[in-house]
């Protein structure tokens, strides 16, 4: 193996592994909604990608809720885990994992929400025990689009950033692997459409289309892999 060899896969989780974005956004509805303001799916992304507890402590100062973010994230988590169980496994999620193990690469997660809500995610899914780590936005200090957690991951599962594949949807998550020294593959879903992906190694309409058997050798990828 090359010193790029793939070694792992780090997979973001909402928009990625589930289509929950949308259970994110009215968790946090109901939230505000509590206090007599809306929030709005535009009013929404400018926080795609950051972690929970930031965006509970800009929305409180913004909207003057007389709270702290920490008793806001309970309830954000409590609306949240309450509808994941509508939000539905993204397109190619069982391919794409099964194909990581036949191949031997580590698997982790590393997304912004919090440990028990990836945790809650994988057991929903049925897939936890694909993956050897989970890094979670509630054990880092500095968020997406900033690296620390890719690192986290990375080092969890014991390989080089050079030789691990972030799966992102987002423009943080995209900003974040490459300042980690990672290569990414974006797949946008519905709610992060709109924003531009063009910094990723490759850009896929969905994970089913992902060869992972393309990524032999990262290096050589960044414009001929599937």
């Amino acid at each position: 193996m090359t010193e790029t060899a793939l070694r792992a896969v780090i997979f973001d989780m909402d928009g990625v592994l589930i289509d929950s974005e949308p259970c994110h956004l009215k968790a946090v509805q109901e939230l505000v909604g509590r206090f007599g303001f809306s929030f709005t799916a535009k009013d929404n992304m400018e926080f795609l990608g950051r972690k929970d507890l930031i965006i509970l402590e800009i929305l409180n100062e913004r909207y003057g809720l007389g709270s702290t973010a920490e008793a806001l994230l309970q309830e954000k988590e409590a609306n949240l885990a309450r509808l994941l169980p509508e939000a539905p496994r993204c397109p190619g999620v069982m391919k794409v994992l099964v194909q990581a193990q036949t191949l031997g690469l580590r698997l982790a997660v590393a997304s912004s929400a919090t440990r028990v809500t990836i945790e809650l995610v994988l057991d929903l899914l049925g897939i936890r025990q694909f993956f050897q780590a989970i890094a979670s936005g509630d054990e880092v200090v500095e968020s997406k689009p900033e690296p620390e957690i890719f690192l986290l991951a990375a080092h969890r599962l014991g390989v080089e950033p050079v030789s691990c594949l972030v799966i992102e949807d987002s423009l943080n998550g995209i900003r974040a692997a490459k300042a980690a020294g990672m290569f990414c593959v974006v797949v946008p879903c519905q709610t992060t459409r709109h924003q531009d992906h063009s910094a990723a190694d490759k850009i896929l309409s969905s994970l089913a289309d992902l060869d992972l058997t393309a990524w032999g050798d990262a290096s050589d990828n960044r414009t001929s892999a599937n």
